[in-house]
């Protein structure tokens, strides 16, 4: 049931980033609610979920916008599976997600940078830097604290068997 759950929460996520978020531009910035989901996701269940959530939801994106495949799944599958990391033993309260989110939306800008770097030459992250990245920091961060408690209250919603 959580598989279902999380698929119906990134689904979401999804939707609203590639209509509404993709759209709006602050000073150079968009938002990327993806991230804070998948930290979200990754705070409050198992080990390998938000990995493999990050992971699908970075290839779909991949598919449908860029040219390069798996780059943005890459960094997803890396961000979950970081976030969600018994080795890390990270905090599961809003201060650490809000950490968390921050450091991911970084590691995000790095890991796709180098790879786009590496395969076509090109420089994403000098066109990013430092305003525009600071601000994508500072809203991933504040949609964390949007997604967290909706993330809480959908997971734990009772299940009954008959």
């Amino acid at each position: 049931m959580n598989k279902f759950k999380t698929f119906l929460i990134l689904l979401v996520s999804f939707i609203l980033q590639t209509t509404i978020f993709s759209k709006i531009d602050i000073l150079g910035a968009n938002v990327n609610i993806i991230i804070p989901a998948i930290v979200a996701i990754g705070q409050v269940l198992e080990d390998k979920t938000a990995g493999y959530a990050g992971l699908i939801v970075g290839l779909i994106e991949d598919f449908m916008f860029t040219n390069l495949m798996g780059v943005r799944a890459l960094s997803y599958f890396v961000i979950g599976s970081f976030v969600s990391s018994d080795r890390f033993n990270f905090g599961k309260d809003r201060p650490t997600g809000i950490i968390m989110t921050a450091l991911s939306s970084i590691l995000h800008l790095i890991i796709i940078s180098v790879i786009y770097y590496i395969t076509t030459g090109q420089t994403v992250i000098t066109d990013y830097l430092p305003i525009p990245i600071l601000i994508e920091v500072i809203l991933n961060s504040l949609i964390y604290l949007i997604f967290i408690p909706i993330v809480k209250k959908v997971m734990y919603i009772p299940t009954y068997r008959i």
